[in-house]
């Protein structure tokens, strides 16, 4: 049976039966849960506990639920704040949103979708160490890919730190993987580092520090500090989405921080300029999915092949990647990238018919926007934010909500 990590939340609403109900519910699953009456104690709280998660309702007299969640965000680390909101109050929840609210939910508010936000902090929160799959393939097929390749297994003689350099999807996490794989102790944990929050460093295996260049200086601060108490055989991967000698340049890095992580230092390349790889890639992620699945490999015609070799894949390998499970779950007709099946009488909109999922199609099209906004900023997060009027932390949970984060 596996163990829940035991989340520390705060439930805030000033219908004392309401919050008391939640309540009871989140300590039955085993979670450690404080109660707030109103906004004002909710803030008192939040300066003297460490909390993973507040769930809060936003209207609240006199110190309403937007009040709460600045306070909680303003947290080091910020906290995630999930909002309770009545229909109707579009315009409060996209305010909520923007100041950095990870989620909210329209009263009356069920436990199953309490339950599942929970859950899903959760499995965030947990150590995300693992070990890389014994039948790992690191596709090479490219000239490009070959040279990093043959980079990696150097590298991987000491665990000397590395930073990794790449667009967004462009596999960072996935070369991560491979130098683990090529490394001293393959068998040794391999897990991802949670930035926001200080914790024991392992004793062995490797540790990846995503996003680096993303950090605020406080917590560049806390990072850099920390190293020191890396044990020798932890070898570090930092990932970042820009070179991080023109971010020290630019006072956007520290240079003390770049410098210990970026013994080595490696650029992935976007999957557009590697196209010898795009079918092998896609070869093993349709073989991943249909496995995991148990359905039959879908099979693409020397026509499909084309076109997708010659497709831009602005979302990089993470856009392949999702290629693949909409093909090992829909079939072969998802290979057609940029053929229209249908016609519609107005420009953009979807074919509405029998098991046409709207929430689908809504996120379908905010990760478009994401992308399309990351490519148009070169990968400079901070600047895609400005566009789309977007707080960091609200842009981070996105993107790591469709996997544009690696």
């Amino acid at each position: 049976m596996t163990v829940k990590t035991p989340l520390q939340v705060l439930i805030v609403d000033d219908n004392r039966s309401a919050a008391d109900a939640l309540a009871r519910y989140l300590r039955r699953q085993g979670d450690e849960i404080q109660v707030a009456y109103g906004g004002e104690d909710a803030i008192a709280l939040l300066d003297r506990t460490a909390f993973d998660l507040v769930l809060t309702d936003l209207k609240m007299e006199p110190v309403d639920g937007l009040s709460v969640l600045r306070a909680a965000r303003n947290q080091r680390p910020p906290v995630e704040v999930i909002v309770f909101t009545a229909f109707g109050a579009v315009d409060v929840a996209v305010k909520a949103m923007r100041l950095g609210a990870r989620d909210f939910l329209t009263k009356p508010v069920t436990v199953d979708q309490i339950a599942q936000r929970v859950e899903q902090v959760r499995t965030e929160r947990s150590s995300s160490s693992e070990s890389v799959p014994a039948d790992f393939v690191f596709v090479a097929e490219s000239p490009l890919t070959r040279a990093l390749l043959a980079h990696l297994k150097r590298a991987a003689a000491a665990p000397t730190p590395i930073w990794l350099t790449g667009e967004v999807g462009s596999g960072r996490g996935y070369v991560a993987r491979a130098l683990h794989r090529f490394g001293l102790n393959p068998n040794a944990p391999f897990s991802v580092r949670d930035l926001g929050r200080e914790a024991p460093w392992p004793t062995e295996g490797t540790v990846v520090l995503p996003n680096v260049d993303d950090l605020p200086d406080d917590l560049q601060r806390i990072l850099h500090r920390s190293l020191s108490s890396v044990p020798d055989g932890v070898r570090l991967v930092s990932t970042a989405n820009v070179d991080g000698k023109r971010l020290v340049e630019e006072g956007k890095l520290r240079p003390e921080l770049y410098y210990s992580l970026a013994v080595i230092t490696a650029t992935v390349p976007p999957l557009r300029v590697r196209s010898e790889d795009i079918l092998p890639l896609l070869d093993v992620a349709l073989e991943h999915f249909c496995s995991r699945y148990g359905c039959p490999k879908p099979a693409l015609d020397t026509a499909q092949a084309a076109r997708l070799q010659q497709h831009s894949w602005p979302g990089n390998v993470r856009e392949l990647w999702n290629l693949a499970e909409r093909a090992a779950v829909m079939g072969p007709e998802v290979f057609d990238i940029g053929e229209s099946t249908s016609e519609s009488p107005i420009p953009g909109m979807p074919q509405l018919e029998p098991g046409f999922d709207l929430t689908l199609y809504l996120e379908s099209v905010e990760k478009s926007v994401l992308i399309e906004a990351l490519r148009k900023c070169g990968g400079d997060r901070n600047l895609a934010g400005r566009i789309l009027s977007v707080e960091r932390n609200t842009l981070r949970y996105k993107l790591n909500k469709y996997g544009l984060l690696s």
